[in-house]
């Protein structure tokens, strides 16, 4: 845990003296969700929620997944930033020193966990007011979702990121990679966020927490086993 820890604390000092990656995934998740909120109507989660009608969609519905389609953008946007950092110091330094590459990926999963949740610091205080949606729908509610939701964006991403940065369209490449295997995460943090906006509860949703769970401690598991050799190769 001590060279987790130092890991992790050693990748946040250096974002805290160059600030390289939390900017630029602020910046671009505010811009995302300026653009995405436009979009709705003035009002529309504030606004009562209507009763079911055949093939609607209410405007609380589709905010929880215009809200994690945001955080997942703003977290690629990060790990782009943060892979670019460590090629000035290389992966290679790193495996030389007398760190476990299970410890290795523990570290460098902390420290973007640590990105995102300060991200979505800046991002879901303006969501919510762009989009006109209560701070009581979703706190403390939101806390658990985003929780799992961060933990899984992150293992993903520190696992992939390495692996992206070899080919010539790195910048497209990660998203690529990620996205798809992001979706049980980004699906199940929107439709929790979607059930708290609608009634300040996970009712039927609630079955998506073992979901993420499972996926974050699969995902976990095997950046842990094979972070050694994605790096290498």
């Amino acid at each position: 845990m001590k060279r987790i820890w130092t890991l992790a604390r050693n990748d946040l000092l250096c974002e805290a003296r160059a600030k390289q990656i939390a900017p630029v995934m602020v910046v671009f998740a505010l811009s995302l969700v300026f653009l995405l909120t436009w979009a709705l109507p003035p009002g529309a989660i504030r606004a009562p929620v209507p009763g079911p009608l055949a093939g609607a969609v209410g405007a609380r519905e589709i905010a929880g997944i215009l809200m994690w389609t945001v955080v997942f953008f703003a977290a690629v946007a990060g790990f782009n930033r943060s892979a670019a950092a460590d090629r000035e110091d290389t992966y290679e330094g790193l495996l030389l020193a007398p760190v476990d590459p299970a410890a290795l990926f523990a570290g460098k999963l902390t420290g973007n966990f640590a990105f995102i949740t300060a991200a979505e610091i800046a991002i879901f205080p303006i969501f919510m007011l762009f989009a006109g949606a209560s701070p009581g729908l979703l706190f403390p509610g939101l806390l658990p979702v985003a929780f799992l939701g961060n933990l899984g964006l992150a293992a993903v991403g520190t696992l992939f990121t390495p692996a992206s940065q070899h080919t010539p369209a790195r910048s497209m490449i990660l998203p690529l990679l990620t996205f798809p295997l992001s979706l049980p995460i980004i699906l199940g943090s929107a439709r929790l966020t979607s059930s708290l906006l609608i009634d300040g509860t996970y009712g039927t949703e609630a079955r998506w927490f073992i979901l993420m769970s499972v996926f974050d401690i699969v995902f976990i598991t095997i950046g842990a086993a094979t972070f050694e050799f994605v790096i290498q190769e």
